[in-house]
């Protein structure tokens, strides 16, 4: 059997890697007539790197106050594993979910993300993403997001659009100088 090949392009704009595919799948040969698809993952990579300790860079997604400045507009949100947070957006009706699976301050946390219906074509689903903070040296960071579980590839693709946007607000929000 042959191995897999992981196959994923990215493209690094200003400290962020973006993934401009992500699927893994085995490389078919016309003359394999016993080839077959074994894996296709369906996983936004990226990794960005943050100008912060990592207790900053995890609280900037689990200290409500922070995380409305450059995310949501509302949440409500109890970060402990087992428990969850609802999210919105000013002029969207619809309503982001999610509960907490693991979290391991400052290191890593994962959480389900549940999107409302009409945001995807497959209509209302649980995929999972994992944010894992790095500490490159002392006072900087690299984040990396792993966003799995789409049903479909443009499902993929618009989380991937969605989630590029949300990194460079994350990251603009944490160059901002404190307030006095």
């Amino acid at each position: 059997m042959k191995p897999l090949l992981k196959m994923s392009l990215l493209l690094v704009v200003a400290g962020l890697a973006i993934p401009v595919f992500g699927l893994a799948a085995q490389i078919l040969r016309p003359d394999d007539t016993d080839a077959q698809i074994l894996e296709i993952e369906r996983v936004v990579r990226m990794r960005l790197a943050l100008p912060v300790d990592r207790e900053t860079a995890f609280d900037a997604w689990t200290v409500s106050t922070n995380l409305v400045e450059w995310l949501p507009h509302w949440v409500e949100m109890q970060v402990a594993e087992g428990e969850g947070f609802s999210m919105g957006w000013e002029g969207y009706e619809g309503v982001w979910t999610g509960t907490y699976l693991e979290v391991d301050r400052p290191a890593r946390l994962v959480f389900t993300w549940v999107a409302p219906d009409g945001v995807f074509p497959s209509g209302s689903y649980e995929t999972v993403v994992t944010l894992t903070f790095e500490e490159v040296d002392e006072g900087h960071t690299a984040l990396v997001l792993e966003h799995d579980g789409f049903l479909q590839a443009d499902e993929l693709e618009s989380q991937l659009q969605a989630w590029r946007g949300y990194m460079f607000a994350l990251r603009a929000h944490l160059l901002r100088p404190a307030a006095d």
